[in-house]
């Protein structure tokens, strides 16, 4: 700044000398003139170095008065972050878990109950639909293609497959105290009607199964049978004996192959 100064004042000096020697006469207060001027410009550029200053140190100011200033009460805080956001390798903090409402009890925060796993249907325990609770429904060694079976009987053996002229058969036998009934199921392209299944001892006489044409006569032994087609392709035979041949024609209304 000293240099500037003595360069103004020169160069104030080299216009009023070339005044001078331009022929004008230049006032004998010429030199103080100069330095009034000087002194003039030195006190504007101290003003301006002063207001600057001042300037910059109020804006300094403001942030520290702020800081200071007191917080209302309910007011959220407010933190300054670097421009380059939250610090690196600072772990970001989760949510914190929400507490338990007042109206909350231990039982409602516990683990619900494990569900009871239900039988799947068609198990040996339950019985199939269209089946008697007190009939074949609660014996296992029923097929399922039989819906009736007297009380007191119980399976001579499991049912057995029979190879034939007319086809295969399916033989199914039980036995107890109301006597003995077995069934016969065949299946094959060589049945054309009753009268191809088991042949009936004696005479026969002609009946119906659920309105389908049968056949029924003595059975071997003492007992009586009853044959007829289902369904076409499908022929059953039921025999039965001792007080269950009362019950011939339910067992036989009770086969659904």
């Amino acid at each position: 700044m000293t240099m500037d100064v003595e360069d103004e004042l020169r160069g104030e000096l080299r216009r009023a000398m070339a005044e001078r020697v331009a022929g004008t006469r230049a006032p004998r207060s010429l030199a103080a003139d100069v330095r009034r001027r000087h002194r003039r410009r030195k006190a504007r550029a101290r003003t301006a170095v002063a207001v600057a200053g001042a300037s910059v140190a109020a804006l300094a100011l403001v942030p520290a008065y702020r800081s200071i200033q007191p917080v209302p009460a309910g007011a959220p805080e407010t933190t300054a972050t670097a421009p380059g956001g939250p610090e690196a390798g600072a772990p970001e903090r989760g949510p914190a878990p929400a507490a338990p409402g007042p109206s909350g009890s231990a039982s409602d925060r516990t683990s619900p109950e494990p569900r009871t796993a239900r039988p799947s249907a068609g198990t040996p325990d339950e019985p199939s639909p269209g089946r008697p609770g007190a009939g074949a429904g609660s014996r296992p060694s029923v097929p399922g293609w039989l819906t009736y079976l007297p009380d007191g009987l119980a399976a001579e053996r499991p049912c057995a497959t029979e190879r034939g002229s007319t086809g295969t058969a399916t033989v199914c036998a039980w036995r107890g105290e109301p006597g003995w009934v077995r069934v016969r199921l065949v299946e094959g392209p060589g049945i054309g009607g009753p009268e191809d299944l088991v042949p009936v001892a004696g005479v026969p006489s002609r009946t119906s199964v659920r309105g389908i044409p049968a056949l029924a006569g003595a059975a071997p032994g003492d007992g009586r049978q009853v044959s007829w087609l289902p369904r076409p392709g499908v022929g059953a035979t039921v025999q039965a004996g001792g007080a269950a041949a009362g019950d011939l024609m339910r067992i036989a209304e009770g086969v659904r192959p």
